[in-house]
């Protein structure tokens, strides 16, 4: 059969366009240009809707059902198979039982406990993950197995850094999410430390050439987060940086502590293995190498695309 035509919802920028590279035709509702300042738009995704206006930044599900039924979008007729992510948009799809779907889902606690129960019974969806986590308590908690798809980055996009700069730490609205951000901060404290957060009015814009470049000169990549992983440690580790991380659910698979960086338990420890790894270029250049290493074998986007591209044309299938 012929590759199906996936219609993809706006998501996490980021996620989105490492999903979107899966090279099937990937029908986008809306307009790309909404994020083009995080990720540019893949060759293989076309957008729904003619241009971009600002009132689409503030679209909520109400907008979306509404585009569902507008003639321009063509829904269901024009689709094969529905790729959602967020709680919302599975909601949005409850009713819509014309396509089948594919919930990708990150975290466990996006869904309610009787959502997670109607989401798994359904025949119209299907359930991927890309948190190892979340897979493992689908499986102990719920029964079911769940595909697993690791992150998968090209490496030709992420040369190895020079090292040449200091701490790099990417993380949208760091202070608002809170998780370890003070201890972040007082880690960093005189240290050369640049913080990129896309959502922080008083910054620059950084768009995603200049995300690689930062990621191409730094010495090493401080990492926070709820749980595992997000996109910018797998693409830091892609960019052969040692990685400093905080101790969260998970980290162990991506740092190996005195291997290819270190896991702290508070400020202080942060700030003594940060400090280390810029005052010994050896070591960070040892490290580096090992992050780029583990990114190649496990997170490499070959494998990542054959694993979205099986499962879609299954789920098309079926």
């Amino acid at each position: 059969m012929n590759d199906p035509n996936v219609l993809i919802l706006p998501t996490h920028p980021g996620v989105q366009y490492h999903f979107c590279r899966s090279n099937l035709p990937i029908h986008f509702l809306g307009h790309w240009d909404q994020f083009h300042w995080w990720r540019p738009k893949p060759p293989n995704v076309r957008n729904v809707l003619p241009a971009f206006e600002d009132a689409q930044m503030a679209y909520g599900p109400a907008d979306f059902a509404r585009l569902l039924d507008d003639p321009i979008v063509d829904y269901p007729a024009r689709y094969d198979v529905v790729w959602l992510m967020f709680n919302w948009q599975f909601k949005l799809f409850r009713e819509r039982r014309e396509r089948k779907k594919l919930y990708r889902v990150a975290k466990v606690a996006e869904l309610e406990p009787h959502e997670w129960d109607e989401l798994l019974s359904r025949d119209d969806f299907a359930v991927a993950s890309f948190y190892p986590n979340t897979v493992g308590w689908l499986r102990a908690e719920k029964k079911v197995h769940v595909p697993y798809v690791p992150l998968g980055l090209d490496p030709d996009e992420y040369p190895p850094s020079t090292l040449e700069g200091g701490v790099l730490s990417i993380i949208h609205s760091w202070h608002d999410r809170g998780w370890h951000f003070r201890a972040g901060m007082e880690a960093t404290e005189g240290l050369p430390f640049l913080h990129v957060d896309h959502l922080n009015p008083e910054q620059p814009p950084y768009e995603y050439a200049d995300l690689k470049r930062e990621l191409g000169r730094a010495r090493v990549y401080l990492h926070d987060g709820e749980q595992e992983y997000t996109i910018t440690l797998i693409e830091a580790m892609m960019s052969g940086l040692p990685l400093v991380s905080f101790r969260i659910p998970g980290i162990e698979r991506y740092v190996v502590h005195g291997e290819n960086g270190f896991v702290g338990e508070n400020a202080s420890e942060i700030r003594e293995h940060l400090r280390l790894l810029l005052a010994d270029e050896t070591l960070a250049t040892r490290m580096g190498a090992a992050s780029r290493a583990k990114a190649e074998r496990e997170f490499h986007e070959t494998r990542w695309r054959m694993q979205w591209q099986d499962i879609l044309r299954g789920l098309a299938a079926r």
